[in-house]
Parts: C-alpha cells; sequence; structure tokens
C-alpha cells in the first residue's frame, strides 16, 4: 500500500482551500499528521487552518506540537506568535516571534515575515529592527527589496518620522518608479502644492497598470488626495469614484448583514437591564463611532493623560462574544438569532472574558482606552459587564463623515476592513442604520454615553477636552491639549494628521463635493437625519 507523501498531502491541502473548503484541508491536515508525525506540513498546515476557522486554541496546541519536532523552525515560530496574538497573549507572541527573528537573520523573505507580524502586533520599533537586519543584507529579489522599504516606511509612519517614511519611500522608487503604494505614501506625508507633487509620476504609473487592478485603486486614491489638495475638486471626484468603483469589484458584501443587525440589536435590547451587583469594578474608556469621525484623535488626546494607556483597537469584545459562541455550540443563523443571543449573554462572564483578553494591552495602575469602533454595536452589553466604564461616541456633520469615509483606503492589514465603505449607496445605508442605533441607545440609556462632536475638537478644543475629562472622571491635564506630542504610534489613516496641531480645513471639504454627494445627502434627508 502506497502512502502518500508530506508533499502530496501538501497539495491536496492547498487545493482544498483554493476552494474555501476548510473543512476538507482540516481533514486533510490530520491524515497528513497521522501518516507523518514528525513532518511539518500537516501541523503547520493544520494550524494555519484552525487559525483561518478561529479555532485559536486548537491552532496553538498543532503549532506546540509541530515544534516538539522543530522547535527553531522560522515559519512554526512565526505561527506560534500568529496564534498567541489571536488569543490575546501579546507579550508571549512577541516572544515566540523575537526567538524566531534568532533563526532567520539568513532569510530576507523570512524577516520580511516576522516584519509584518510586528507591525500587525503594533511592534514598530521591533518590525524596524528586523527591516534593517534585512535590508543590511543583499536582497537578490528587486521585488523584495521594495517590499521591505515599504514595510520600513509604514514603520517609520507610524511612529510619526515621517522624513525617514518619506526617504524609504523615495529608495522604492529608486528600484520600481511606478511603485504604487510608495508613490501613494510621498502624497499622503503632506499636503501637495503646484511646485511639489507627485501627480505625473503617479499619472504616468497609472497608464502602465491594468484599469481595473488593486494597484491602480491604489493611484486614484492618490491622486484623488493630491488633486482635492491643489483644488481641483472635479478631477478629485473623477479619481475618488475610479478608486471606489475598483476596490468595491473586489469584495464580497452584503450591506443587509450589517444594517440588519443593527436592526435586530434595536429590537434584542428593547429596554435596558441594569447590571449585577458583583461584575467587574473597572472603568474601561470605550471610543466608538464611524471611520474618520476623529476617534483617532480622541484616543491621542485622552491618552496624553498621565493616568491612561491608549489600548487602540481591540478585538476583545467581538472575539469574546466568538469564543462564547463556539464553546456554547450556539451559532445563531441570522440576525435577529445574534442579537438575541448577545442579549442573553452573562455580564459577568463577559467581564472575565475581556479582562483576560486585554490584559497584553493594559497598564498597571492605569485607565484604558479601546477604540474598536464597531463597539457601537454592543453598548448595552458594555455597561452590563463594566457598569463604570465610559463611553465616549464621536460624532461628525452627516456629509463630511460619508465623503471622509468614501475618500479613504482603509489599511486592511492591520485594521480590518470597512467593506461598506466603497459605494456611496451603501455608506448611506450604514449611516441610517448607525444613527438610528445611536439613537436608541441615547433613549435605553440616558446619560450614559458621551457624544463628542469632531467640529467642537476642532474648535473648541479645551472647552470641550474639559467636559470630555469630567465626563470620565479625571482631573484637567493639559498635555491633552498638546496631543500633536503623544509619542505612541498610530497605524490608521489619520496617522499623519494626529501628529498636528489641529486644523479646520476639513470640516467643509465635503461642500466641493455637494453634486456627488446628492444621493447620500437625499437618503439621510429621507431617513429624518438633518444635514444643515
Amino acid at each position: 500500500m502506497t502512502t502518500t507523501s508530506p508533499e502530496a498531502f501538501e497539495q491536496q491541502i492547498g487545493s482544498h482551500l483554493s476552494g474555501g473548503d476548510l473543512v476538507a484541508a482540516a481533514a486533510a491536515a490530520a491524515a497528513c499528521r497521522k501518516a507523518w508525525p514528525t513532518a511539518k506540513a500537516g501541523w503547520l498546515l493544520g494550524s494555519i487552518i484552525a487559525l483561518m476557522a478561529t479555532d485559536r486554541e486548537t491552532a496553538l496546541a498543532l503549532i506546540e506540537e509541530g515544534l516538539r519536532s522543530e522547535p527553531a523552525d522560522v515559519q512554526c515560530l512565526l505561527q506560534k506568535a500568529e496564534c498567541l496574538l489571536a488569543l490575546g497573549d501579546h507579550q508571549a507572541a512577541v516572544a515566540a516571534a523575537d526567538s524566531a527573528v534568532d533563526h532567520a537573520k539568513q532569510s530576507p523573505e523570512s524577516l520580511d515575515a516576522l516584519a509584518e507580524f510586528f507591525g500587525h502586533a503594533d511592534e514598530h520599533e521591533r518590525a524596524l529592527k528586523v527591516l534593517e537586519l534585512a535590508l543590511a543584507r543583499p536582497v537578490a529579489s528587486p521585488n523584495l527589496r521594495a517590499t521591505l522599504l515599504v514595510r520600513s516606511a509604514t514603520a517609520h509612519r507610524a511612529l510619526g518620522n515621517l522624513e525617514a517614511a518619506r526617504k524609504s519611500y523615495e529608495a522604492v522608487l529608486a528600484i520600481d518608479r511606478v511603485a504604487p503604494q510608495a508613490l501613494k505614501g510621498l502624497a499622503d506625508l503632506g499636503r501637495q502644492t503646484p511646485e511639489r507633487n507627485w501627480i505625473a509620476p503617479m499619472e504616468h504609473a497609472l497608464q502602465l497598470l491594468p484599469a481595473d487592478s488593486t494597484h491602480a485603486a491604489v493611484l486614484h486614491f492618490g491622486l484623488a488626495k493630491s488633486y482635492e489638495d491643489l483644488a481641483n475638486y472635479p478631477k478629485s471626484w473623477q479619481h475618488i469614484t475610479a478608486a471606489n468603483r475598483i476596490e468595491r469589484a473586489f469584495i464580497q458584501y452584503d450591506p443587509a448583514s450589517d444594517t440588519g443587525l443593527m436592526q435586530a440589536m434595536v429590537a434584542a435590547f428593547a429596554a435596558h437591564q441594569d447590571a449585577p451587583a458583583d461584575v467587574a469594578a473597572e472603568s474601561p474608556i470605550f471610543v466608538i463611532g464611524l471611520p474618520r469621525t476623529g476617534t483617532t484623535l480622541m484616543e491621542r488626546i485622552l491618552s496624553s493623560h498621565p493616568q491612561v494607556h491608549a489600548g487602540g483597537e481591540l478585538t476583545a469584545v467581538a472575539d469574546t462574544i466568538l469564543a462564547l459562541t463556539r464553546r456554547e455550540a450556539a451559532a445563531p443563523a441570522d440576525a435577529r438569532g445574534i442579537a438575541t443571543y448577545i442579549a442573553g449573554l452573562d455580564p459577568k462572564t463577559i467581564a472575565a472574558e475581556y479582562l483576560a483578553r486585554t490584559r497584553p494591552f493594559r497598564r498597571e495602575g492605569k485607565r484604558w482606552t479601546d477604540k474598536q469602533l464597531t463597539n457601537f454595536l454592543y453598548i448595552p452589553l458594555l455597561l452590563r459587564a463594566f457598569p463604570d466604564a465610559r463611553i465616549v461616541h464621536l460624532t461628525r456633520h452627516p456629509l463630511a463623515a460619508c465623503y471622509a469615509i468614501f475618500r479613504t483606503q482603509f489599511n486592511t492589514q492591520f485594521n480590518g476592513s470597512y467593506p461598506f465603505a466603497y459605494d456611496l449607496g451603501e455608506i448611506a445605508e450604514f449611516y441610517v442604520a448607525y444613527r438610528q442605533l445611536m439613537a436608541h441607545w441615547h433613549r435605553v440609556l440616558p446619560g450614559r454615553i458621551l457624544d463628542v462632536a469632531y467640529e467642537d475638537l476642532v474648535r473648541q478644543l479645551e472647552p470641550t477636552v474639559r467636559r470630555l475629562l469630567d465626563y470620565v472622571g479625571l482631573p484637567f491635564d493639559p498635555a491633552c491639549l498638546q496631543f500633536h506630542r503623544n509619542p505612541a504610534p498610530v497605524l490608521t489613516a489619520s496617522s499623519v494628521q494626529v501628529r498636528q496641531p489641529l486644523y479646520d480645513s476639513s470640516l467643509r471639504r465635503w461642500e466641493h463635493f455637494a453634486e456627488g454627494l446628492a444621493p447620500v445627502r437625499a437618503r439621510l434627508q429621507a431617513a429624518g437625519i438633518a444635514i444643515d
């Protein structure tokens, strides 16, 4: 009887994954482990499949078993780091990746993968050190060297080293004059002027690339920003719409999946239920709102206070709900079932799970922020679990918010995706459902949510910050007014803006595109949302 080789198993597993069949892929990986218990393929691929299926505990157990045979294998160590990070054990994840670096110093490809991991883990200083190791030695592939330099620029940008980011992007262009990420990155680093801009190189690159490619979308977003800087608004709108059309074509998304869940949450939490007396006494600060409404700015302001640590965009709430669903073998099939399940969760369990998952992102003796925007879905659940929590909700002029979303290419690698963001009709539908849900939360949770208008932060910073700190229960500290000096890393679409003092030029930017935004205005007004 012929035994299937590990290589043949790898091909089988790859074929199943290409077809989207995780169950068959997992079965093939299990068969590989049984036939070849010391071969890496079954353990590594089995772990990857389990992580894809969000079965994080199984993923970690499989890769740890695989490391028994190959304890110095870089791929396995990196996979262990990925599993630990997914489980919320940040410190152990970083330690696993650090150990992989020691075994990867001769391989630029492995160092590139590790730098990508460190960036994902918000360990940008570590990412830069790894990238320096990789770039210090000959890299045979020009494409790989360009990738390493783009990662270097991204890390520098996150840390506020904008001049170093510029040099890295320019080094990419020395290798590839039409590199989309580098060209757009340079345009994003500062305001474009008639004398200094990257329009001509981007337009040249656009002519050389497939018209409907993701690379073309990157350039369209860069050109849209550049033409807006130059006040050529018709050209800017032309590129914005082209970029979003391309992006939307690559996304499988049913808007009803989001709007239906928001509507179901209204029904599931028709009235607020008080929290039990013995739930967690912690007081996290949840910063919520739509993307591009000032949430990053808000977290920078709060974390500039000596008593607050920035947790960032934590996935702990959604991860906790998902873990409980799997543990209880209770996977609701529709929006109503999901909302009803969430409404029935035990607050003490939610609090304990959440605190365990966020432990690596908190600091002893400090309050912390959780800036996961989608937490607006779960506000009653959060206040049951943490009665002393504070909910800071960022608002913005409706059309300013919708336009700001539409003009942004979100970094899906690090911050998750907003699938509704690439079609004006879908943005409008999401916005209406979100506003209706937030209005409901205010009705059933009177006085528990602080709305902060982005416009107030820009025009009346100090009084708004004083009101904010009074709400969260902290004394005023002038450092909160100097948020742009906060050295903490930022890898959202606001990474350049939050390094500067506030400016009001963005408040009425949408008015230049009022004609293109007319369908959004009509939908919002039909839903009773005031525009002017």
